[in-house]
């Protein structure tokens, strides 16, 4: 029994490996306020889960030292693919926040987000917390951990991805960032742009006037109080968008 289960740790750490790569490169666990050993806690746990998954009894691991190291980067990549496509649509949605900001003159008042830590505007940061909230509230944590699961249908732990698909998808799901960003913030944006073309042809007609004195906290008026108004449908937006990379995520590791 022992010997067993000393010879099953090789297989044991390459499936620990893209299992804390998943997690680690994912939106709900490379936070920066949660502790590595919680981060290492939680990976060895789902590792526990799914290893009887995985027929060993078939799998014959290399022997060499190099080849294995090689097995290890491949799967912390195959990981880093399913991680990341997650990690995109929080992507999207930062950039569309940082969008408005900007039209809004906010893009000054950017402050560390206290999720990940890294620098971001505020609107920015509102959708970021919005979208991470929609998705614990999906059980988006279910989808990576069934996009992992079925990683192992379509590689193998000894296969290596062989499928051409697999860099169209992702450079659909990059391209898809910045059209859902648009479409995201485009409503405010379209109307801030016509504030500062009426306050344009207002300079032209009455020079005496500081328009830009009255401009900026009239589009950050505006911006907020639009926010406010279309702020339901942003979130449908961002449910449908979340929903979206659930179809894309589980396509994606389906098809590695």
């Amino acid at each position: 029994m022992i010997l067993d289960t000393i010879n099953l740790l090789p297989l044991f750490t390459i499936i620990l490996f893209r299992t804390a790569s998943v997690l680690f490169f994912s939106p709900v666990y490379n936070q920066t306020n949660l502790p590595l050993m919680i981060k290492v806690g939680l990976a060895i746990v789902i590792t526990l889960a799914i290893f009887p998954t995985i027929n060993s009894a078939q799998l014959t691991l290399p022997e060499s030292m190099p080849n294995f190291i090689l097995l290890i980067f491949k799967e912390i990549a195959i990981g880093f693919l399913i991680g990341y496509s997650a990690t995109l649509a929080f992507g999207a949605f930062v950039m569309a926040g940082g969008l408005i900001s900007n039209d809004m003159g906010l893009s000054i008042a950017e402050m560390v987000d206290p999720l990940f830590g890294e620098r971001v505007s505020p609107i920015a940061q509102i959708f970021q917390i919005t979208a991470f909230m929609l998705f614990l509230t999906l059980n988006g944590h279910h989808w990576l951990i069934n996009a992992l699961v079925l990683s192992y249908q379509a590689v193998p732990v000894t296969g290596f991805i062989e499928s051409g698909a697999t860099i169209s998808k992702i450079i659909q799901m990059f391209s898809g960032l910045f059209v859902a960003a648009l479409k995201i913030s485009a409503p405010i944006m379209i109307i801030l742009a016509l504030i500062v073309v009426v306050s344009g042809f207002l300079a032209r007609s009455a020079p005496q006037m500081n328009i830009f004195m009255i401009i900026f906290p009239t589009k950050i008026l505006i911006g907020f109080v639009l926010l406010a108004v279309t702020f339901p449908f942003i979130t449908r937006a961002m449910e449908y968008l979340l929903l979206l990379l659930r179809k894309d995520m589980l396509s994606l590791a389906g098809g590695l």
